[in-house]
């Protein structure tokens, strides 16, 4: 019999992985199916960056989930319920529409099931800061986040078999299948007294995010993003990347860094657990700038692969460390809306990182981009030399 915290986890880490099943399809498979339908880069390009409209918005999703409890079943479990059953739906619907004449009907399901995502995820992340005890928190989030990464990992191998041996109807239906499991646990784990309840939502809440602390953490997160999502944009920009022609060996390097994602949030859980968060902080940076500046160098095939490795390590190491930080920075009265806030900084760094990251890569190329990068994430050190509450 599973006993009560071990549900917990598992139910948080079915959450994640029907996540990072669903921005498989977004990051990945939209751009070569729309390809395959013989759409060009510049209408693709456009149609992607509208995606991340709904990763904006999570800070209003969050508030709604904070202030009103849906038909009275509560403020979490029911929009989490909601929204995996619309992208459910969605990505059912999504391989019956006619290419190319429906386009902007595919847009709009499509569109659809990105705001669905984001509503279950800000609520997931609110309903962690309120039932997970502080003793706990660098767990759930290093489930939550190697989770997330085990989705990705799963529905790209799992998706390519299925378009090499089957066809494009078939990944849609299994991005559906991969986000039954939690929607299966959403009901048995159905909570209706989470949410701001008898600490009712209060917008004063607010105030605490121009506090040094949220600052500084909000700042770091940004940082790391711009760092870390700059060089991974351009990762196929390696000069030995560039020269491979074995497809399965450049599948095999983007596995092994999801896999060291997977450790990596994994190996965070423990140490920040053990250590504290300033300490896990400092040597998150000083692993991301190891990796970011291993990736500058000539490597062979097997320093790249390692070197992909201990990215993906101290990507997930990093993400599950800023994670756990911004769950105990978030007033419990906002639980969501304040987790979504320190999330949007991150979405800020990304956006950031991909555009300076082209530009360093058009004038000085890869290596340039990682060098940079490496001395950049070490900024953040000055950042949690500050922290003083966490």
């Amino acid at each position: 019999m599973l006993s009560r915290r071990t549900l917990r986890l598992t139910f948080f880490g079915s959450l994640y992985f029907a996540q990072g099943a669903a921005l498989s399809y977004f990051l990945t498979f939209n751009i070569l199916y729309l390809r395959d339908l013989g759409f060009t880069a510049d209408r693709i390009g456009f149609f992607q960056a509208t995606l991340v409209v709904p990763f904006i918005l999570k800070l209003l999703l969050g508030m709604l989930s904070d202030r009103f409890s849906l038909l009275g079943f509560g403020h979490r479990s029911p929009y989490i319920l909601l929204g995996l059953l619309t992208q459910l739906v969605c990505f059912l619907i999504l391989p019956r529409i006619m290419l190319p004449a429906d386009l902007n009907i595919f847009f709009a399901v499509a569109m659809a099931a990105a705001v669905s995502m984001s509503l279950y995820d800000t609520c997931t992340d609110g309903l962690a800061v309120e039932v997970t005890p502080e003793k706990d928190r660098a767990l759930v989030q290093g489930v939550m986040v190697g989770a997330r990464a085990a989705g990705i990992l799963t529905a790209l191998l799992l998706g390519g078999w299925l378009i090499s041996h089957h066809d494009w109807s078939s990944v849609f239906l299994m991005v559906s299948a991969l986000g039954l499991p939690a929607l299966l646990l959403n009901l048995v784990n159905w909570q209706t007294s989470t949410g701001p309840g008898s600490q009712a939502f209060d917008w004063s809440a607010f105030r605490s995010l121009v506090g040094r602390e949220a600052l500084f953490v909000a700042a770091m997160g940004l940082i790391y993003a711009l760092a870390l999502d700059g060089v991974l944009s351009y990762l196929s920009y390696h000069p030995l990347a560039g020269s491979v022609v074995d497809v399965g060996l450049v599948s095999g390097l983007i596995a092994l860094s999801m896999l060291g994602r997977i450790a990596g949030a994994v190996s965070s859980a423990g140490l920040t657990t053990r250590f504290g968060y300033r300490a896990s902080l400092a040597l998150a940076i000083g692993l991301s700038a190891l990796a970011c500046y291993g990736l500058s160098l000539p490597l062979g095939t097997r320093g790249l692969a390692a070197a992909c490795f201990l990215f993906g390590f101290s990507y997930g190491y990093y993400t599950a460390a800023y994670s756990a930080v911004s769950m105990a920075l978030s007033d419990p009265r906002v639980a969501a809306a304040m987790f979504a806030v320190f999330m949007m900084f991150l979405n800020i760094g990304i956006a950031l990182g991909q555009a300076i990251g082209g530009v360093i890569v058009e004038a000085g190329g890869f290596a340039t981009l990682a060098g940079w990068m490496s001395l950049l994430v070490l900024l953040n050190l000055l950042l949690v030399r500050g922290l003083r509450t966490v």
